[in-house]
């Protein structure tokens, strides 16, 4: 009997602390100090006429790991820094365009894709990656 209570007991703090997290929202205030748009066309037109590459960062509501993405690596001055310099930053809700997603073959948020100036795919990045990590992937395109 103990153990089914114990057993409760864990599911019941291991849910709250889901729900939790999952509830907390981080908007673009989080990721202040990044030039992000959501335009993509407007992107796409922006990274040829200044040689530059886009950075499509594939996000939805009620991701936590995209929340994480935000908070802990867009967030991050370096990572900012590069990306303001060298990249045309956008962010796509999977959900107000899934035309996109599709074309990207996103199966999963969040995931950033490298484009060249003319618009073809360069790299990715799969789910969560650390700031050491994604500054690697940035510092090899």
């Amino acid at each position: 009997m103990k153990k089914y209570i114990l057993a409760g007991l864990v599911v019941a703090v291991m849910l709250t602390l889901t729900l939790s997290v999952s509830a907390v929202d981080f908007d673009d205030s989080v990721i202040k100090g990044l030039n992000v748009t959501e335009d993509i066309d407007g992107a796409l037109s922006e990274a040829q006429s200044q040689n530059k590459t886009v950075a499509l960062i594939f996000d939805q509501d009620s991701c936590v790991y995209c929340d994480m993405l935000k908070k802990d690596v867009l967030s991050n001055q370096e990572i900012q820094k590069i990306f303001n310099e060298n990249y045309i930053v956008v962010l796509v809700d999977i959900n107000k365009h899934p035309d996109v997603a599709a074309k990207y073959e996103v199966f999963g948020t969040p995931m950033v894709q490298f484009l060249s100036p003319d618009g073809k795919s360069l790299d990715k990045i799969e789910g969560y990656i650390s700031s050491d990590e994604f500054l690697t992937t940035l510092k090899g395109i």
